[in-house]
């Protein structure tokens, strides 16, 4: 089996496009010391829910140790020795969550691939993979790229995927992969997107730009995600390395300060992760969710603060030659209410504009553009 993956590695959700499929888990994992009993008996309803109870042993030497993992939504049920990306020190590329995630990943959605060709479960699959995917500017340098690379690459993985009582072994080999900055990947997919991505920012400035407009535009790309914040600047389709940079603020900073709050609140009982508070926000029925929407407005609006101030200085460093200041990613969603007015002040004040990503297109705007750049640049190189 061959397959071309595009591979967003967010501290918060790790989201690909398997030859064109996008699939999303929360980016935690929980180590297990021995099987869990099961309940399901039947493979059919087990393939399709895969994903949702992912169980697998991994074996690598991209990794510190191998074992039985629970992965994504499955390790997410419980607090209980639940591992995620610890935001404050970053490292993805050396960290082991971000190949725990994707090698899990691609091995279950290949187990689902081969059962969907005769329903029937294989006993091995080989899978051989090329794959794009990017590392927070803050961390980027040419040899941490390539470290990453060659964590993937140096050796072929082995995955076990458990499907209710039998198991299914992948192994992995990755032929190509191409690691880039958290940022650049964005502007693919901004230029190559629908009209529907500029409807407020034709709106706002009376216009009636398209998506292509932007690729000769000088832009300062702000991408709030959950452990970072990236401030890219590209000039065409060239990023400006030297004025690439990122900051660790987003909304898994908000998060963990609204949790202490919330914890402090409960008498220090309860231990929950980012994930598992963010879920509390979405349920409204929940008896804590009133106390956490409390506490996340005063952390989002610490948050927007240092943020803005990012933008104000990355622009003085760049000498104000900036055409457009493109916000997107997660945070750009949660933070609207607390950074756009001010930060549209601000354009206004320096004779610039600001793109506000749409949030029906904010989350995935690094992931769909790694897949444009899957299509355009290494599905040419794979071919020769």
């Amino acid at each position: 089996m061959n397959l071309l993956i595009a591979n967003d590695i967010g501290n918060s959700e790790t989201k690909m496009f398997i030859d064109g499929t996008l699939i999303k888990q929360p980016s935690v994992v929980k180590r297990v010391l021995s099987k869990p009993n099961v309940s399901e008996p039947d493979v059919h309803k087990n393939i399709t829910n895969l994903l949702d109870e992912l169980f697998v042993h991994v074996s690598s030497k991209a990794i510190k140790r191998d074992g039985l993992y629970f992965i994504g939504k499955r390790a997410n049920v419980t607090s209980d020795k639940v591992e995620n990306m610890n935001i404050k020190l970053g490292n993805k590329s050396t960290h082991d969550i971000p190949i725990l995630m994707t090698l899990s990943m691609i091995a279950a959605r290949s187990v689902q691939l081969e059962y969907e060709k005769d329903g029937k479960l294989p006993k091995s699959i080989s899978v051989e993979v090329d794959m794009t995917t990017a590392i927070p500017a803050s961390e980027f340098s040419t040899n941490q790229a390539k470290h990453l690379e060659k964590r993937f690459t140096e050796e072929p993985h082995v995955v076990i995927v458990h499907v209710g009582e039998t198991t299914v072994t992948v192994t992995i080999e990755f032929k190509t992969v191409k690691v880039t900055q958290e940022g650049i990947p964005a502007l693919y997919s901004l230029i190559e997107n629908e009209n529907g991505i500029l409807e407020d920012y034709n709106g706002i400035y009376e216009k009636m730009a398209q998506p292509k407009d932007f690729a000769n535009k000088k832009i300062l790309h702000v991408d709030i995600g959950d452990g970072t914040t990236e401030y890219i600047y590209t000039i065409g389709l060239n990023p400006i390395t030297d004025a690439c940079s990122g900051a660790k603020r987003g909304v898994g900073h908000a998060t963990e300060e609204a949790i202490q709050l919330l914890k402090e609140d409960t008498g220090g009982f309860l231990e929950v992760n980012r994930q598992q508070f963010m879920n509390i926000l979405r349920d409204s029925t929940h008896n804590l969710h009133d106390l956490a929407v409390q506490h996340m407005e005063e952390a989002r609006f610490s948050q927007a603060k240092k943020i803005l101030e990012d933008v104000q200085e990355k622009y003085s460093d760049i000498g104000g030659n900036v055409d457009v200041i493109a916000v997107y990613g997660g945070g750009s969603i949660q933070f609207k209410e607390e950074l756009y007015s001010d930060l549209l002040d601000f354009t206004n004040n320096v004779h610039c504009e600001v793109l506000w990503i749409p949030p029906e297109y904010a989350v995935d705007m690094n992931v769909r553009g790694l897949k444009v750049i899957n299509e355009k640049i290494l599905k040419k190189r794979v071919k020769g």
